[in-house]
């Protein structure tokens, strides 16, 4: 970066900031010294009290803000696009009963592959993680707007993950390279809302975006956007720390990278969630196929939780951050606010495509005006966090927020006033806008700033397990009630098993079925995504639960 970039610090933790009893935040004491190993490999901002005061932008900030908040925003738009597209895309290919997938498939790599960037980032670079991750990213989107087959699209679709899961978190690590944490709030707020907007944009204009030129053009649209951010970078976005890369060739980089520990890793997440995916939709929970995954997957994080522990090398998680009863607390709460939101916001448009028979173009109408509450409960907590640095109120405000309005969601009555099928939405975004930067910054502020990258990479895989499983339950359930109910309530229906294998294979044939029978599959699918809805609620209070566990104490100041 330019001479006007902060101070480096030394490479060991910054020193301790002593703080009032009275303050509401304390600087953390780390209990463990730090090893040679995870020493500090980059270049990062002085986080002390005059350093912060005195910081201001560098040279071409606008630009590199410009080039990774159209990443960040692509991350939330691709990740949701699907939830309202896919009864059309489905119904296309004759595929609805496996339209998770198109969804699953994205989020399994996505997830597999986001922890690497992190540690790989501390080796290469950030601009050369940065540049791998937006070209993939839209090398993909371009294969899923010219895919013929749905297991074309579905690999496309794999493909765009590997790329998608680093928009965000080198985003997240580029800011933590410019700005010191003292001033990073507002920032990472602004960063959050701007993928939850991304987020809703997805979920909400992308049934339009499908009635009116076609779905492909809902990932078509998406690669200009990426070749923009490109450009942009590539003329302003510098390393900012020297790697490792060069340093003694690729046998001395083997013996100080963990790469044994990420390939066990991306193995180990790429097998469970494909039986999650698997299981319910494909095949029953009872498969041998479903069951064999699950296990061989306990087995492997077994390995890799034993490889990341003995390992000599820069471990690509290390255990240590993952110890004590604040950092478990925290990434439950994580863990159970991707699951919530994902499988809640995944199962809206299928409520208002398949309950209310809307088409898309107007079920993303009525979550357009909700989709204000996310980037709003964004600048709340970036004002709180800047102003105030309470970060654990934050994380337990969004969450009772999710709670109570998923809560809410699933009261709707099959026919039910049609105000509250928009107000209805407004407070669990809202709690989401809130608690994603809140969850994020409790885990950087809980590790030094050599840690940085590591802690934001683990804090999106934790909440990148949760938004596959909460697609993979959910879309269990719905597919579990419409396989037992079906048979049940259309067992006096002539040739009904044709009806039923239609029903699951396409949304849009309900709207061909005579009206009697339409009635009774609209109830089915009413009564399995009631219950979708009320899975997601438990999950967020759960959420609750493990944030009032966490303690308030031992995090470094975030506000100035």
């Amino acid at each position: 970066m330019p001479s006007t970039a902060p101070a480096t610090p030394p490479p060991i933790s910054p020193p301790a900031i002593n703080l009032p009893e009275s303050s509401s935040i304390d600087v953390e004491r780390q209990s463990s010294p730090i090893s040679r190993e995870d020493t500090p490999l980059l270049t990062t901002p002085d986080d002390s009290d005059d350093a912060s005061q005195a910081w201001s932008p560098p040279l071409g900030f606008i630009p590199i803000q410009l080039a990774i908040m159209t990443n960040v925003f692509l991350y939330g738009f691709d990740g949701t696009i699907t939830a309202a597209t896919y009864a059309v895309i489905s119904s296309e290919f004759d595929a609805a009963n496996s339209a998770s997938w198109l969804t699953t498939s994205y989020l399994v790599t996505a997830t597999a592959f986001q922890p690497l960037y992190g540690r790989v980032s501390d080796i290469f670079g950030r601009r050369a993680c940065f540049f791998v991750s937006t070209v993939v990213f839209a090398l993909g989107c371009l294969g899923c707007g010219v895919a013929s087959t749905v297991f074309t699209l579905n690999c496309m679709r794999a493909i765009t993950g590997v790329g998608g899961a680093g928009l965000m978190t080198m985003a997240t690590i580029i800011n933590s390279d410019m700005i010191p944490f003292r001033k990073r709030g507002m920032y990472q707020a602004m960063q959050n809302g701007v993928v939850g907007f991304g987020a809703i944009c997805g979920a909400s204009f992308g049934g339009t975006i499908a009635d009116y030129i076609g779905w492909r053009w809902c990932f078509l649209l998406q690669v200009p956007f990426s070749v923009f951010a490109f450009i942009a970078g590539y003329f302003v976005l510098k390393n900012q720390h020297q790697g490792i890369a060069a340093e003694g060739g690729f046998g001395a980089l083997w013996k100080r990278v963990d790469f044994s520990g990420a390939l066990l890793l991306v193995t180990a997440v790429s097998t469970q969630l494909l039986g999650l995916s698997l299981g319910g939709n494909e095949l029953p929970w009872s498969s041998p196929w479903v069951i064999g995954a699950l296990a061989i997957s306990v087995v492997l994080f077994a390995v890799f939780v034993r490889v990341e522990g003995n390992t000599t090398a820069m471990p690509i998680i290390p255990l240590r951050m993952l110890q004590g009863t604040m950092p478990i607390a925290t990434q439950v709460a994580n863990l159970c606010a991707g699951m919530s939101m994902y499988g809640y916001l995944f199962m809206l448009p299928l409520f208002f495509q398949a309950v209310l028979q809307d088409s898309a173009t107007k079920a993303g109408v009525r979550l357009s005006l909700p989709s204000l509450a996310m980037p709003l409960g964004g600048l709340i907590s970036g004002t709180v966090m800047s102003r105030w640095g309470k970060l654990i109120p934050l994380m337990r405000t969004g969450l009772v927020l999710m709670t109570v309005g998923q809560a809410m969601v699933s009261s709707w009555a099959f026919s039910d006033a049609s105000w509250k099928y928009v107000w209805y939405i407004f407070p669990s975004h809202l709690g989401t806008g809130m608690v994603y930067p809140a969850i994020l910054f409790i885990s950087i502020a809980s590790h030094a700033h050599s840690d940085h990258a590591v802690s934001a990479s683990t804090t999106y895989l934790v909440r990148s397990l949760g938004t596959v499983w909460g697609v993979s339950v959910t879309s269990a359930i719905v597919q579990n009630t419409l396989s037992v109910r079906l048979p049940q309530v259309l067992s006096e229906v002539p040739d009904k098993w044709r009806i039923i294998d239609e029903i699951r294979h396409s949304v849009e044939a309900l709207r061909t079925l005579p009206p009697d029978i339409q009635l009774s599959a609209r109830l089915v699918y009413y009564d399995g995504l009631r219950l979708a809805f009320v899975a997601t609620t438990l999950v967020a209070a759960i959420g609750v639960a493990a944030a009032f566990i966490a303690n308030p104490a031992n995090l470094r100041k975030t506000h100035g």
